[in-house]
C-alpha cells in the first residue's frame, strides 16, 4: 500500500542553469529556497525586502525598484521609539527616519541591479488578506505593531489581484524582457486569520496563480503548498509552532524543485557540490597528519576545478590556510 500522495515532478519548457541570476521575494517561504539557492552558489538575491506575504505589496514593491521611486512620506511611523515603513518589513528601521530611507534606497537600488540582470524571478505569495492604513486609505504591507485601529483588513479577490499583475507584468517585462516567473503559494499557514480564513485567503491564491500560468508563457506555478498539504501530509513536518516547515520538509521541496526546475548540468554541479560542501565541514582531530594535508590538497583541487563563474574564493582562502 502507498501511504503518500507524492508531487509528480514538472517538466518546464526552459530550465534553471547555474549561472542563471536568481531574485526571490515574497512570503518567508521565498527566505528558505533563496537560502538553498545561495548555498548552493547561485547568484542569488533574497527577499531583499523582508518578507513580504501580499501580492499588491510584493508588485508595488518591484514598481518602486524598476521606478526609482521611494514610499511615500506618511508610510513612515514612529513607534515604540525607532521608525518603521508600513510598505517593508519591521527589520528595516532606523532611530532616524533620514537613516531609515538611505536604507531603503539602498536597498532599492541593490535590488534594481539584481532585477535588471535576472533571469528568474521567485515570487512566494502567502495571503490574500491586507491591511488598508485608514489615514491614507492605502493598502500596507506591515502594521508594524501600531494599533489595529489604524486599519482596515480586506480580503482581496482573484480579480483584483489579476488586475494588479497585469500592470506589474507590463512594467517588469519593459525592464527586463529575457525574466521568467515562478510563482507558488507559501505552504506557511495564517492562522492568525483563523483556519477557515486561511483556507480562503490560500485558495485565492491558488486560483489567482493558476490564472497566471495559463495566461502568461513566461509565468510558471511550482506546488510547495500542494507538496506539503498532500506529500507531506504530517505535523512531523512542522516545527512546533505547528505553523512552519521543519528544515527536513524545506530539503524535501527542494530536492523536488531543483529536480523540476534545474538543467542536467545545474544537476551535475549540485551533486558536485555537495561532495565538496560536506568535505569543508568535516573537523579532523589531527589538522597535522599527512592523511589530513592529503585530504585538503584534494579538496583544494576539486574547488579549483569548479566553473570560473562559481565564486568560492572564501573557501580557497579557508583551505589554504589549513595547509602546512
Amino acid at each position: 500500500m502507498d501511504f503518500r500522495t507524492p508531487v509528480k515532478l514538472l517538466d518546464p519548457d526552459v530550465k534553471i542553469d547555474l549561472s542563471d541570476p536568481i531574485l526571490t521575494i515574497g512570503s518567508c517561504f521565498s527566505d528558505s529556497i533563496g537560502s538553498k539557492l545561495d548555498e548552493h552558489k547561485f547568484n542569488t538575491l533574497i527577499n531583499p525586502f523582508g518578507t513580504i506575504y501580499d501580492p499588491l505589496s510584493i508588485s508595488r514593491l518591484l514598481n518602486y525598484t524598476i521606478d526609482d521611486q521611494q514610499p511615500e512620506e506618511d508610510t513612515y511611523v514612529l513607534n515604540e521609539g525607532v521608525f518603521r515603513n508600513l510598505e517593508l518589513h519591521s527589520s528595516f528601521r532606523g532611530m532616524e527616519k533620514s537613516e531609515l530611507q538611505l536604507k531603503i534606497k539602498g536597498n532599492l537600488a541593490t535590488t534594481k541591479y539584481q532585477l535588471a540582470s535576472t533571469k528568474w524571478l521567485i515570487i512566494t505569495y502567502g495571503t490574500a488578506f491586507v491591511y488598508r492604513y485608514a489615514k491614507s486609505s492605502e493598502f500596507v504591507a506591515n502594521c508594524q505593531k501600531l494599533p489595529g485601529s489604524n486599519f482596515n483588513k480586506e480580503l482581496l479577490s482573484v480579480k483584483q489581484l489579476i488586475v494588479d499583475f497585469e500592470s506589474f507584468y507590463q512594467q517588469l517585462t519593459e525592464f527586463n524582457p529575457e525574466i521568467k516567473i515562478i510563482v507558488t503559494v507559501s505552504p506557511v499557514r495564517h492562522l492568525r486569520d483563523g483556519i477557515s480564513e486561511n483556507a480562503v485567503s490560500k485558495s485565492i491564491l491558488r486560483i489567482f496563480c493558476n490564472e497566471l500560468e495559463k495566461t502568461y508563457d513566461s509565468v510558471y506555478y511550482y506546488p510547495s503548498y500542494e507538496i506539503m498539504m498532500d506529500d507531506l501530509r504530517d505535523y512531523r513536518y512542522y516545527k512546533p509552532d505547528m505553523i512552519h516547515p521543519t528544515n527536513q520538509a524545506v530539503g524535501y521541496i527542494w530536492e523536488h524543485f531543483n529536480k523540476s526546475f534545474f538543467n542536467s548540468n545545474t544537476l551535475d554541479f549540485i551533486k558536485r557540490w555537495n561532495k565538496i560542501n560536506s568535505a569543508l565541514k568535516h573537523k579532523p582531530f589531527n589538522p597535522a597528519t599527512e592523511k589530513h594535508q592529503q585530504f585538503l590538497r584534494k579538496l583544494l583541487n576539486d574547488l579549483e576545478s569548479l566553473p570560473s563563474s562559481v565564486n568560492v574564493k572564501m573557501e580557497i582562502k579557508r583551505v589554504k590556510d589549513q595547509i602546512i
